[in-house]
C-alpha cells in the first residue's frame, strides 16, 4: 500500500513538524485590560455607590425613627432644645455608632421638630397632637467615580438626604 504524502498546513507556525497550530486565543488577553477598565469605571463602581447610598438612606431613616419616637414622649420644650436629646443627643450617638460611622456623612445631621393638631374627636374629647421630625443629612459617595465634565450626585458629588416622619404624641398636653 502506498501512503500518500500530506503537505503540512500553512496555518502552522515555525517548523511544519511538531509545532502547535496558531489560534486566536491570544487576542482575548489583549482585549481583557480595556474591557476590565470599562467594566470597573462604568458598571462596578457606580453600582457600589448606588448600593452605599441606598444603605445610607436606610440608616438615616433609622436615625429619624429614633428621633421621632423620643420626641413623641418628651415635652415640646425638650424636643425643640438644640442641645437636647432629640436634636443633639440621638444624632451624636448615631454618628458615633457602627452604622453612623459607615455612612460617609459631610458634617452633622440637621434636625427640625414641629407639631400639628390632629382630628378633633368631638365634644368632651381631647384633640390628638402629632410631632413631625425632619432630618437632613448630606452623604458623600462611597467611591468617587471620576467624570470630569459632569457632577452626578452619588457618583462624584454629595447627595442630600431628607427624611420626614410624624407620630402621635403620647401625651397631647406635652405639645405646644
Amino acid at each position: 500500500m502506498i501512503r500518500s504524502y500530506k503537505r503540512p498546513s500553512t496555518k502552522r507556525f515555525g517548523t511544519p513538524y511538531g509545532s502547535r497550530e496558531r489560534t486566536c486565543r491570544g487576542a482575548q488577553i489583549a482585549e481583557f485590560a480595556p474591557a476590565l477598565f470599562v467594566m470597573l469605571i462604568l458598571f462596578f463602581f457606580p453600582l457600589l455607590d448606588l448600593i452605599s447610598i441606598c444603605f445610607a438612606y436606610g440608616v438615616v431613616k433609622l436615625l429619624n425613627d429614633n428621633q421621632v419616637h423620643e420626641a413623641s414622649l418628651v415635652p415640646s420644650e425638650q424636643a425643640k432644645d438644640t442641645k437636647g436629646l432629640v436634636m443633639k443627643g440621638i444624632p451624636d450617638q448615631w454618628h458615633q455608632s457602627g452604622l453612623g460611622k459607615f455612612v460617609n456623612v459631610a458634617g452633622r445631621p440637621k434636625t427640625s421638630v414641629s407639631y400639628r393638631n390632629g382630628v378633633d374627636g368631638g365634644a368632651g374629647s381631647t384633640t390628638a397632637k402629632y410631632v413631625i421630625v425632619k432630618t437632613d443629612v448630606i452623604c458623600n459617595p462611597f467611591v468617587f467615580v471620576p467624570f470630569p465634565i459632569l457632577k452626578i450626585p452619588a457618583l462624584n458629588s454629595p447627595v442630600p438626604l431628607s427624611v420626614v416622619s410624624e407620630r402621635p404624641m403620647e401625651d397631647p398636653d406635652n405639645a405646644e
